[in-house]
């Protein structure tokens, strides 16, 4: 199947091609061409065994935000805002961008451009732009704190795992810009801090993880950067109390905060989250800034190689038109 606008494509739109996947070939494997262009939608996708290949640039841009009103004149709230949404499992996607431009302040809220609810995903040579929560590995917690319920886009199937590869990827934002409960394995990636439009301090990441999850947030060999004027950037908060983020042979660039993580005003959470940082040249002196509650060592955890965060599938070695 092929997306484009030359006159041999089978759709000018990656909804339309989606659409017609999910209608007819709910089972079988399917490879989606898309080339070059930057396509303007919000791209829903429920369907699994589903490849997402790009070919030269190729770009999703939405503008959702969460402070939009619906048709009820009710806000869409963060889980509505998404530019790609992925339900299903077993999926590749290589070499695309997906970018939500709604910009950041008090009247625009959270704009997340990707709401991987999905297992069993491979991310391969892919960037991921926006501000705030630009990357939402499910699953949600099991209820929100703040209203009755998360809202936004349906959710028809529940996974029993979220297990989710990132590689060669460039992921850029501002406040919790890597967030939820996924065990999600980052290798070789960007992770890049943008100024926020109040200068305040920048979150990487706000894992969710369930407390019987064994694996997290895993970065392994990523390299964190930021915009120019960019500082007092912290690895980490804990959306929920048993978040798991670790941080295995990264090279750091000078905007992260001293202290490195944040509790989320709760110190509560000190007790009962896993945050890590291994690798390290210089760990002594290291562990003399940091807070605490981390755990810092010049040695690399045999826990947290890829085959044991991934033990019992080897989806994550999946090429193209492969399967499980």
């Amino acid at each position: 199947m092929i997306v484009g606008k030359e006159s041999f494509c089978h759709f000018r739109s990656i909804q339309g091609a989606v659409d017609f996947l999910e209608r007819y070939t709910a089972d079988a494997i399917q490879t989606l061409y898309i080339l070059s262009g930057v396509y303007e939608e919000n791209v829903l996708i429920y369907r699994s065994h589903l490849r997402i290949i790009g070919l030269g640039y190729v770009e999703i841009s939405g503008r959702r935000y969460a402070q939009e009103l619906d048709e009820r004149g009710e806000r869409i709230e963060t889980f509505g805002t998404p530019t790609l949404f992925l339900g299903g499992s077993d999926l590749i996607v290589e070499n695309i961008v997906v970018s939500n431009t709604a910009g950041q302040g008090p009247e625009i809220g959270q704009a997340v451009a990707v709401y991987a609810h999905c297992d069993l995903a491979v991310f391969r040579n892919c960037s991921f732009k926006a501000h705030q929560d630009t990357l939402f590995t499910g699953p949600l917690p099991p209820a929100p704190r703040e209203r009755a319920e998360f809202g936004g886009i349906l959710l028809r199937e529940r996974h029993v795992h979220y297990r989710q590869l990132y590689e060669n990827c460039y992921i850029e934002g501002t406040v919790d810009f890597i967030f939820g409960g996924a065990t999600a394995y980052f290798d070789a990636c960007e992770l890049r801090s943008l100024r926020h439009y109040d200068n305040q301090a920048g979150y990487i990441t706000a894992a969710s993880t369930p407390q019987e999850q064994e694996h997290g947030y895993v970065f392994h060999r990523c390299f964190l950067t930021a915009a120019p004027g960019v500082a007092d950037v912290y690895l980490g908060r804990p959306w929920r109390e048993y978040a798991k983020t670790v941080y295995v042979d990264c090279i750091m660039g000078d905007h992260i905060h001293p202290l490195g993580w944040d509790n989320w005003n709760d110190p509560a959470n000190e007790t009962s989250v896993r945050y890590g940082e291994y690798g390290v040249c210089h760990a002594k002196a290291l562990r003399l800034q940091r807070v605490p509650w981390v755990d810092i060592f010049e040695t690399l955890p045999e826990s947290l190689q890829k085959e044991r965060v991934f033990a019992g599938t080897d989806f994550w070695k999946r090429k193209e038109g492969q399967s499980l």
